[in-house]
């Protein structure tokens, strides 16, 4: 027992200093503006742009889950605002098209 405990902690050491850290683009109060798709294997692009009169710019998500396609379109339809969290390293910052990766989650607001 002592034996498998002087292995066992090392490595389990060593395994939760080398965990990777994902970095996501997590934005909060989007419209969804437009879609496109599907293109190859039943990938999706939406475009979901800040919650402003006259936006100037929005992130582009990919998804080709069902579920996630559906919300969005019922977003899209009810003009309810989503928050979208992407598995880009980071939001762009920059441009009208912002890459904000594949949508991980989506959360969608009933009263925004």
């Amino acid at each position: 027992m002592r034996n498998s405990l002087r292995l066992l902690a090392p490595l389990a050491l060593t395994l939760t200093l080398s965990a990777p850290a994902f970095a996501v683009c997590d934005q909060a109060r989007l419209h969804v503006v437009r879609s496109e798709g599907p293109y190859t294997g039943g990938v999706y692009l939406y475009d979901l742009a800040p919650a402003a009169v006259l936006p100037t710019f929005y992130y582009r998500y990919s998804t080709s889950n069902p579920q996630i396609i559906g919300q969005l379109d019922a977003a899209w339809v009810g003009r309810f605002t989503v928050r979208a969290v992407g598995n880009a390293a980071a939001c762009g910052t920059s441009g009208t098209s912002r890459s904000a990766g594949t949508i991980t989650f989506l959360y969608r607001d009933s009263f925004f």
